[in-house]
């Protein structure tokens, strides 16, 4: 789900979709065919009866950022039916899914929540992100229910809640994939320099720390004003310390004189390893095609290709006869683990199912990339590892998660390439 602990902007960075949206629509309207019917709340008309278990999906129905949460409501809308579809939960119990609304404000986020828990009886919750999941997770926590929640935020880096469960990636992760990608190419004294704003707050201390812990040295550290006519004195500075490489944040206009300078200083030969907000036919234009192709790495998500994909789009095909939002197959994948950890424990009591989640989810089991294909395999006693549509879910233990980066080029005609992908189990060795 695409949501932050600021301001929840929509550039890619904060987004992490683990695998392309505009690719997903494509394909969705092939299998649309071949999904079956079922009502808006994921019931399945021919699925066995054995009652029905509450689970909670608060998130931004309406407010700023109700297009969030429309996002998170399809994933668990999907999840539920795939679910139900595939017999229920802990011996038929179908999922009753309980759809919540936090107005885009941790303030109003409390009474619902509340509500969930004391009225509706919930055993779990799926589809928060943000400051409003800092608002309501200790009423959560409290019943002792599992929380699966979305969002980049990195305040739940270091979480922890034993209930909460990060199920996409934190946006820290965007600054130990440089770093890796630094190492990789052989650099050991590396130069920091970003403009300022919360992405230098968030990302220098984190690119630091794991340059630092893969062997490397930060030889000099800056933060600069943005869109000024001239850098000379911190670039001075910066070259002073012979550094391999820079790591950088930056804006095409601040870029691009940067560049000149660099120039200027008679450095034309000095690496710049950048985020996915320097990507772009903005950033080309301002420092030139060959200069980009001889200087300048980016790192920004990777695509996961997932089994699970076909899955995951016949569920939200049937479900709620949409195309799939980019950022639901997070809330999905959400419902699956909860309901195939409820299985793996034979109940639906928070505290026993949430015990059981690393159990569905750690790598060494069967690989399952649907829930029929995990109780399967549960009921044949079989160990499993569920592989979601946004990827696997191996859990560290401050319960994150970790996706995949690209390292890219630009080409000549003024696009880009990758040309090497940082692994999930690359990132999370490190983190």
């Amino acid at each position: 789900m695409p949501c932050r602990s600021d301001s929840r902007r929509s550039d890619k960075r904060r987004r992490y979709s683990r695998f392309l949206a505009g690719g997903v629509v494509v394909v969705a309207s092939t299998l649309a065919c071949a999904a079956c019917g079922s009502s808006g709340s994921g019931g399945s008309a021919g699925a066995a009866s054995g009652g029905s278990v509450p689970v909670g999906c608060e998130t931004d129905l309406t407010g700023t950022y109700a297009t969030f949460g429309a996002q998170a409501l399809q994933g668990c809308q999907a999840g539920t039916y795939a679910v139900n579809h595939a017999g229920g939960v802990d011996g038929g119990q179908m999922i009753k899914l309980i759809p919540a609304d936090d107005a885009s404000d941790p303030v109003d986020a409390v009474a619902p929540a509340e509500k969930l828990v004391n009225v509706s009886h919930i055993v779990a919750q799926d589809g928060e992100a943000g400051t409003n999941a800092q608002a309501i997770a200790t009423i959560f926590t409290r019943a002792h229910l599992p929380f699966m929640m979305g969002g980049g935020d990195v305040f739940y880096d270091k979480n922890t809640n034993p209930y909460i469960w990060r199920i996409s990636p934190s946006d820290s992760q965007l600054g130990v994939a440089m770093a890796l990608w630094a190492h990789h190419r052989g650099y050991t004294k590396a130069a920091v320099l970003f403009r300022t704003g919360d992405v230098a707050q968030s990302i220098i201390p984190v690119v630091t720390k794991a340059f630092r812990k893969l062997g490397g040295t930060i030889v000099s550290s800056q933060i600069i004003q943005a869109d000024l006519s001239s850098y000379s004195s911190e670039i001075s500075k910066l070259l002073s310390s012979h550094p391999q490489v820079i790591f950088s944040e930056m804006d095409p206009p601040t870029e691009t004189v940067v560049f000149k300078d660099l120039a200027a200083a008679g450095s034309n030969n000095l690496p710049t390893i950048g985020t996915d907000d320097m990507v772009g036919s903005a950033m080309l234009k301002g420092i030139g095609i060959p200069a980009a192709r001889k200087l300048m790495t980016n790192v920004e998500a990777g695509t996961f290709k997932s089994p699970a994909l076909p899955f995951y789009l016949k569920a939200v095909q049937a479900s709620s006869h949409q195309a799939p939002q980019a950022g639901s197959q997070n809330t999905y994948d959400g419902m699956l683990i909860w309901a195939l950890a409820a299985d793996m424990a034979k109940s639906t009591d928070g505290a026993t199912v949430n015990a059981d989640i690393p159990k569905v989810t750690a790598p060494g089991g069967v690989p399952v990339y649907s829930y029929a294909q995990g109780l399967k395999e549960l009921k044949a006693g079989k160990r499993i590892t569920y592989i979601g549509a946004s990827g696997p879910f191996d859990f560290n233990s401050y319960h994150n998660i970790f996706g995949p980066f690209d390292a890219v080029v630009a080409t000549p005609a003024g696009g880009y390439k990758t040309i090497y992908t940082l692994t999930p189990q690359a990132l999370k060795a490190i983190s």
